[in-house]
């Protein structure tokens, strides 16, 4: 995750964009107000969803021993939960209201049984598009070629999500990955299956465009968005420009695969080639190598072969080198010169757009505010999700690989509000055992937890206890804590050497036992004090 794709560094240098427009904004002139007044924002607060409260966790819960002494977990007080008890079938169990909790904010004296609500919004997500429409570049510009002025396909999608403390999150979304298209359902409720980034060319106006793509990327991963920002074409080619080119270096010449039919080597369908050695490119140039599809080079003998792999998983691992090298230069020559902040200024007129949940003045102050001191190597965080060639139903498209479910699990939770390495009820197995296992099975899975009915007796224990008993590993306290925080009345705690982190065990005895979808503190005893 250390390594920074061109997308994302293409995305910093948006949001760059954003931030400088605040610093300007700041001392703001006429010249500056005009400008910004010309940045197109389209109509989307009601298709953009609110950023949804931030996910209890299991470090929420659970009593740190080192600041409070633990209360009687016998003493706390439940509303209606619940209730599963002698009798196996469960057919009364009814699960009920989730109490009226207090807010789990206070950091003052915790006690066991205390109720605890999720938290505030801490952060919110951006979607920021880089389309590939050819307005703006010349007639016979061999970038044009496959692309008409009708033509506006979200060439990189990417989610950042912008926190509170002032770090933030990257997610590309491959354009090529095969989703149900919004608004296209039958009336059998049947939606088309495309290329996600075709959901961006469906529509004739920015708004309606957005809306669609919005959507789709909600409905497909099940993340919310915010706020959404669009670049295109000329935005990158201006703000190299800008800067007054980068350099790059190559080992060998280069070209794009020439034109069908070209009498001349060098007329390639992208417009890229350079000879070996250190190259300054413009603007057009670095358009041209990035997007070139059929790079080949040549060899000592003159002739020309394939260079990489022509696709566009490849495409992209040559862009990541030139984006690193772009990046280290666009960024200090931005902010050495003023006049280049006027030059972003007018980049950001003419080719940003954004939506009117976006406030380009305040917002922009806002972001440079917040993320002045931002060390993009220990700040910003960089997910990729991890996908395969699929054929079916979409040809030639991309699927999440289902081999990688959890890890694409988990960097989708990161945009919805959930850390790496938070334990959430979906991250802890939950091996239920005793009396009525399979309904207290079904009920924890309801709330979220991978729970299956492993059999009457724990697994290991030689004698089944009369009461109602979780078992954990030395370094389960936090999965532990979780699962008992639904549950009342407290039960006991076991040792269970092996066990890992996420893996418990709730052997439920005699007495009834009551989930409850709400939360409250518990105070889990260290691996020391607990018994095998």
């Amino acid at each position: 995750m250390n390594h920074r794709s061109w997308r994302t560094r293409l995305i910093l240098i948006s949001l760059a964009v954003l931030t400088l427009i605040g610093a300007v904004a700041t001392g703001a002139s006429a010249f500056v107000l005009l400008q910004l007044g010309r940045i197109e924002r389209h109509e989307l607060a009601d298709v953009l969803t609110s950023a949804p409260q931030q996910p209890v966790t299991a470090a929420d819960v659970l009593i740190d021993q080192s600041r409070t002494a633990a209360a009687n977990p016998d003493s706390a007080t439940a509303g209606d939960g619940a209730s599963i008890g002698d009798d196996a079938s469960g057919d009364d169990a009814v699960l009920g209201e989730q109490d009226e909790f207090s807010s789990s904010s206070s950091a003052g004296n915790l006690t066991a049984g205390e109720p605890v609500l999720p938290g505030g919004p801490d952060g919110e997500n951006y979607l920021l598009v880089g389309t590939d429409s050819p307005l703006g570049l010349a007639a016979d510009d061999p970038l044009r070629a496959g692309h008409s002025d009708q033509n506006r396909l979200a060439d990189v999608m990417m989610v950042i999500r912008l926190r509170d403390d002032g770090t933030a999150a990257m997610m590309s979304i491959p354009r090529d990955l095969a989703a149900e298209i919004a608004g296209t359902s039958d009336i059998a409720g049947t939606g088309v299956i495309a290329k996600i980034n075709s959901a961006y060319n469906r529509d004739r106006t920015t708004a309606a465009r957005a809306a669609r793509l919005i959507d789709t990327v909600e409905e497909n991963l099940d993340i919310t968005l915010q706020h959404f920002v669009e670049a295109d074409f000329q935005a990158f080619l201006r703000l190299v420009d800008a800067v007054g080119g980068v350099e790059m270096t190559f080992d060998r010449p280069l070209r794009d695969q020439p034109k069908e039919n070209a009498t001349d080597p060098t007329e390639s369908r992208s417009g890229f080639v350079t000879g070996a050695g250190t190259h300054l490119l413009d603007g057009r140039q670095a358009l041209a190598y990035v997007r070139s599809r059929h790079l080949e080079e040549q060899l000592p003998d003159g002739t020309w072969r394939q260079h990489g792999a022509w696709n566009d998983l490849a495409r992209t691992d040559r862009q990541r080198g030139f984006m690193r090298t772009a990046a280290a230069q666009v960024a200090p020559a931005l902010l050495a010169n003023p006049i280049n902040l006027l030059a972003v200024l007018d980049i950001a007129a003419d080719h940003l757009s954004t939506s009117d949940t976006l406030s380009i003045v305040n917002d922009g102050r806002r972001l440079a505010d917040k993320f002045a001191g931002l060390d993009v190597d220990v700040d910003v965080e960089d997910y990729e999700l991890r996908v395969v060639d699929v054929h079916d139903p979409v040809r030639w498209s991309l699927g999440l690989d289902p081999l990688r479910a959890e890890h694409n699990q988990r960097v989708l939770d990161v945009f919805r509000g959930i850390g790496w390495d938070d334990i959430v009820e979906s991250r802890v197995r939950v091996q239920v055992t005793g009396t009525a296992r399979h309904q207290v099975a079904a009920r924890l899975s309801e709330l979220g937890f991978d729970a299956q009915a492993a059999g009457p007796m724990p697994e290991g224990i030689s004698h089944a206890p009369e009461g109602t008993v979780v078992y954990l590993a030395p370094q389960g306290r936090l999965a532990a804590g979780l699962l008992v925080s639904h549950l009342l009345p407290v039960p006991d705690f076991a040792g269970h050497a092996e066990l890992d982190a996420t893996t418990v065990i709730l052997h439920i005895g005699d007495e009834p036992l009551r989930i409850d979808p709400g939360y409250r503190r518990v105070d889990v005893p260290p691996a020391d004090q607990l018994a095998p």
